[in-house]
């Protein structure tokens, strides 16, 4: 006897449907970053200093997903070090001498974020939330008509089967999204400073962090953040009640502040 008012994003249906549902909310994410740094350093007599300067412009892009909506801003979720250079050792991987617990070091960060949705539109965006050692962020853009995932309240169970929407590589057209999948390995600890990750048999590359995981129902379990050095079939990533977390408080944040994220998002759109 069939059920015409079954949920269409279940098991009964197979990841074809809800990959064909679910890639709508998906988010593909091109930032530009312009970095200044200065380094101030003293002579032995203290009585003169030596100022040495760099700038470093970069472009990448990465994942991301519609996360919610309030009024006319559209919040997406993406990885933290999406959104700051200033996450782990990034830096070091240009100039290897900085460190940010050295006062003699300044760094200045200016980022652009341009959004790209399922239909091919075109949005700017500014974080409003990010959390370092869940490495989250949330971004906040102009209404974007499409539907927002929703955080599973439950965590992955070992050896069940999860999917994953992404752009590795930057590979996304507004007609080829990429979807992906693998199992649930468990949770581990990737550096003392930072929080606890799901692990997935899923394949990763630089464009993927900030990806959604889903889970048979199309409810995300976890977003993407780390591939494993040197055997890129394992990915690390962010735990739902990390996500949720993370939205909640950069909901609490665009409540105390609307008309101010709503100015600066109005601006960089024009």
């Amino acid at each position: 006897m069939g059920c015409s008012s079954c949920a269409t994003n279940s098991y009964f249906f197979g990841p074809g449907d809800l990959f064909r549902e679910k890639r709508k909310s998906f988010i593909k994410i091109d930032v530009y970053k312009n970095i200044q740094l200065t380094q101030t350093s003293t002579t032995n007599t203290s009585t003169t200093s030596n100022v040495e300067k760099y700038e470093i412009y970069l472009r990448s892009s990465a994942s991301g997903f519609i996360i919610g909506h309030d009024r006319e801003i559209t919040l997406v979720a993406t990885s933290a070090h999406v959104c700051t250079i200033t996450f782990g050792n990034q830096i070091n991987y240009f100039i290897k001498d900085y460190s940010k617990h050295d006062p003699n070091w300044k760094l200045t960060e200016r980022g652009r974020y341009v959004l790209n949705d399922y239909k091919g539109r075109v949005s700017a965006a500014i974080p409003i939330k990010y959390d370092m050692r869940s490495d989250i962020c949330i971004l906040g853009t102009s209404a974007i008509p499409l539907p927002a995932l929703t955080i599973s309240r439950s965590p992955p169970l070992i050896g069940e089967k999860y999917y994953n929407i992404a752009a590795p590589m930057g590979l996304w057209s507004s007609k080829m999204i990429p979807l992906f999948d693998g199992y649930y390995l468990g949770a581990m600890k990737i550096r003392k400073d930072r929080r606890l990750s799901y692990v997935f048999s899923i394949p990763t590359k630089g464009g993927s962090s900030g990806s959604p995981i889903l889970n048979g129902y199309g409810e995300v379990v976890g977003a993407t953040h780390s591939a494993y050095r040197n055997f890129e079939n394992l990915c690390m990533a962010t735990t739902n009640d990390q996500i949720s977390s993370i939205y909640q408080q950069a909901m609490i944040k665009l409540l105390k502040s609307y008309k101010q994220y709503k100015l600066i998002i109005d601006m960089i759109n024009i």
